[in-house]
């Protein structure tokens, strides 16, 4: 029931020969060669991390936008190698490509992979498209399901998207963000005014129906508004056993703020309770992170934004959410650029790490000018100190200019410790110079000295990755929760690994897994440097049983 597997290679490695840099950019040595080409402008991409061939080791989807796509699996040696050209992905060439999310949505044991798309390569103004489901074969290869699945009914301009189970029936449902019901013009002139030629969008919710086939739901589950959206994240903010939907809208304060909505399980609906929360930011939001990073056992979120992000405190049970960005010092209006000039920020992809493997989790933000309008922006990586953040200047090793998109983090190398990877946009402007090789860049983590510990889930009853199911990890005094990735950050997503930070812990007093089905499990005493695979059982327990039940009494 319960594998242990230890890691190749331990965190107890001395400083010895490391760079100064707590991120070193290792993306020449990788084999990683990347640009995302935006079309027109401004809009994508995104990467999501995946482990495609079930090897142990973790691969790369990256959206190419007007460019190529690329599928970079994993060598084990710190190299990737591109493979989508005989991975089965010959018809997305033809699509303009925004965002990626995975999951395993009919249950065979394999990753599939989700892509969102605003375009045809040569639908010229016509800025709608399907987007597009391709199936894990499980022999390395890939097949365009879209059609088989009922997702190419609707075309759309879609932005970021997220996997979740949302009424507990073991299948991964899908959100996508809609920025346009459909779009005429030129996107480099965009300026956030709704038109007749530019209509802001209905979001879709797209239940699965058994890994058969998905059909869309939205207005059905009450979620009846629209906006310019940037996607969302399924995520469980009131600790009720349930995936909720947290939506970031872009524009907000001209149109459709962020949206929050509770899922009302066992009743197939959500209830918007934005306002009564706290969460009706009205804000440029591009982008979220989710974490705990207080670890108080509450779940707070972070949003990409123009000048000023929130950061969303959760203040527990029936409690609105408090925007403490400033006075915890993550609130970043101007940096300075490597030629000593102010820029202001604009963050788009956003992760809460604990990249120095010390118990809490640290913040990273990933800027990118609009492009065109390009003022180069650089990177913040945020350090956690009881509490409270500091940004580190150049030493952090991921302080580039480059025009930045998504950003996801995993442990590329198995080394304990969590590592980046940026998606930057080419510059569509000939005369932002001196920034030239624009490309996506992987950052190898170099800082982290503590212990650390990895937990990969296996459902049964629940996703097959635990997507949305909640790790509560107990060291003496110290709680630290992670909810499992189905998709965040800007139209990306992070590995499905949970990773925590030990320090100087020499065990994990108790691990409890919370899993979307409704089961919980208990370990006890497990030791650091490792990574461990908790398998769910098939069966409830009696008392699980019981409290299912009560769940799913009529609702009066």
């Amino acid at each position: 029931m319960l594998r242990m597997i230890l890691s190749l290679l331990l965190i107890g490695v001395c400083s010895t020969g490391k760079s100064q840099d707590h991120f070193v950019d290792v993306t020449e040595e990788s084999g990683i060669d990347h640009f995302f080409i935006p079309l027109q402008g401004t809009f994508g991409g995104g990467v999501a991390v995946l482990d495609y061939n079930n090897d142990g080791q973790e691969d790369l989807f990256i959206a190419g936008g007007a460019g190529s796509n690329a599928l970079y699996k994993n060598n084990g040696d710190g190299t990737f190698t591109n493979i989508i050209d005989e991975a089965g992905f010959e018809d997305l060439d033809t699509m303009v490509s925004q965002g990626v999310t995975t999951a395993d949505v009919n249950k065979d044991g394999y990753v599939d992979i989700f892509i969102t798309a605003i375009s045809s390569k040569n639908g010229g103004t016509k800025m709608e498209a399907p987007d597009l489901l391709y199936i894990n074969k499980g022999d390395g290869t890939f097949s365009n399901e879209t059609i088989s699945y009922g997702l190419d009914k609707i075309k759309k301009f879609s932005t970021g998207a997220t996997f979740g189970d949302i009424n507990r029936d073991g299948y991964p449902d899908l959100f996508v963000g809609v920025f346009f019901e459909n779009f005429s013009g030129r996107l480099d002139q965009y300026t956030g005014m709704t038109s007749s030629k530019s209509p802001p969008a209905w979001d879709l919710l797209y239940i699965n129906k058994e890994g058969k086939y998905f059909e869309e739901k939205s207005y059905d589950y009450n979620l009846h508004y629209i906006g310019l959206g940037f996607g969302g994240v399924f995520t469980d903010y009131d600790n009720d056993r349930d995936l909720d939907l947290l939506v970031i809208n872009d524009f907000g304060y001209k149109f459709t703020p962020n949206r929050l909505f509770r899922n009302e399980y066992p009743r197939k609906k959500f209830t918007d309770v934005s306002e009564q929360m706290g969460m009706d930011y009205g804000m440029s939001a591009m982008g979220t992170a989710v974490g705990d990073y207080n670890n108080d056992g509450w779940l707070d979120y972070f949003f990409g934004n123009i000048l000023n992000a929130p950061l969303a405190v959760n203040q527990g049970p029936g409690k609105p959410f408090l925007d403490l960005s400033q006075e915890l010092g993550a609130a970043i209006k101007f940096l300075t650029n490597k030629d000593g000039r102010p820029v202001s920020t604009i963050s788009w992809g956003i992760n809460f790490l604990d990249f120095d493997n010390d118990t809490d989790l640290d913040l990273f933000i990933n800027n990118g000018s609009l492009n065109p309008d390009e003022k180069p922006i650089p990177n913040v990586l945020l350090i956690n100190d009881n509490y409270k953040f500091t940004q580190l200047g150049h030493e952090s090793g991921l302080s580039d200019t480059y025009i930045g998109r998504g950003s996801v983090t995993f442990d590329y190398d198995n080394d304990g410790d969590l590592d980046l990877f940026i998606v930057n946009q080419s510059s569509v402007s000939p005369s932002f110079k001196g920034y030239e090789n624009l490309s996506s860049r992987l950052y190898r983590n170099d800082a982290a000295t503590g212990n650390w510990m990895k937990i990969k889930l296996e459902g049964s009853r629940s996703d097959v990755h635990g997507i949305g199911s909640r790790i509560e990890v107990y060291s003496e005094d110290v709680l630290m929760i992670r909810e499992i990735d189905g998709g965040s950050s800007h139209e990306s997503q992070n590995s499905k690994i949970a990773h925590f930070g030990m320090k100087e812990y020499e065990s994990a007093d108790s691990i409890i897994v919370k899993w979307t089905s409704g089961a919980s499990q208990r370990l006890s005493d497990v030791k650091v440097n490792q990574t461990i695979i908790i398998q769910e059982p098939f069966e409830f327990t009696t008392w699980e049983k019981f409290v299912l039940f009560v769940f799913t009494l009529p609702y009066v």
